[in-house]
């Protein structure tokens, strides 16, 4: 919960999930006013994906240590509620799908560290910028993670970044570490937005993450405030969609590795359907 007491996101566990479906069923209630929203994106408020993530460690109960898929199919708005099952399997994976008004909203395979990962500090990076951030990225804070762009080239970009003490998921000055994949998406955001800069409508464009692949945490969750470095390697591109290898840490010391997708759509869209 944040300092002034509103909630990000009310979690409560369904009696039943549904006939024929095992596993634990939960409901999301995502207040209109969620901290949440806030800077993600200014005048167009949209539920940042990872958020989900964060919402099924919660309801595990332990840190994430993996992501082996995730895809998100459909934006959250707010004042939306949700409805999402956990299913675990005899491979250790945790599968889940998350749903609104029976319309599927995202789904993966998750698994929990049960408080045995970490053992490894979380690096800081230099904080000296090259570019000027806020005409490339459309994000405000709390929700701006990126601080500074450390090395860049046609494939590749290198950040510096930090996840503000002020952000609704902090407790106790702890974060989850699936935060890192959306700092790593902001690089890629970056990355896009300065291959524009030369080009048709440059500047900050609103993309979507839509899917995270193989994703590995080093840690359990991640000091507030504290800067980070964080890449983000195009890995091939079929516009709208892009895919990129991510990191986050210094090198040889990751603490978040795995593959991202992006959805950018075209000057003048706003949304994404399928």
């Amino acid at each position: 919960m944040t300092p002034d007491g509103n909630e990000p996101f009310r979690l409560l566990e369904a009696a039943d999930p549904g006939p024929g479906r095992p596993g634990r069923g939960y409901r999301v209630e995502i207040p209109a006013g969620s901290p949440l929203f806030a800077g993600h994106f200014p005048g167009h408020p949209i539920l940042p994906g990872v958020a989900q993530l964060a919402m099924v460690e919660r309801a595990l109960g332990a840190p994430l240590a993996a992501v082996r898929s995730l895809r998100l199919r459909r934006p959250v708005a707010p004042g939306d509620a949700l409805d999402f099952l956990l299913t675990p399997s005899e491979d250790d994976w945790t599968r889940f799908e998350i749903r609104r008004h029976q319309e599927m909203v995202s789904g993966g395979a998750v698994a929990s560290g049960q408080g045995e990962i970490g053992g490894r500090e979380e690096g800081s990076a230099p904080a000296a910028g090259v570019v000027d951030l806020p005409v490339l990225l459309p994000h405000a804070p709390p929700a701006r993670f990126i601080a500074s762009v450390l090395a860049v080239s046609a494939e590749g970009i290198v950040c510096a970044a930090a996840v503000p003490a002020a952000h609704p998921l902090a407790e106790k000055g702890r974060l989850p570490a699936c935060l890192g994949i959306e700092a790593a998406a902001q690089a890629a955001a970056v990355l896009e937005a300065l291959a524009r800069r030369e080009g048709e409508a440059p500047g900050p464009r609103i993309g979507y993450l839509v899917g995270v692949r193989e994703a590995r945490f080093a840690v359990p969750s991640l000091p507030a405030g504290r800067p980070f470095r964080v890449t983000a390697r195009r890995q091939g591109s079929a516009p709208p969609l892009a895919v990129y290898e991510i990191a986050a840490g210094e090198p040889g010391a990751e603490w978040l590795t795995g593959t991202i997708s992006t959805f950018l759509p075209g000057s003048g869209e706003t949304t994404r359907g399928e």
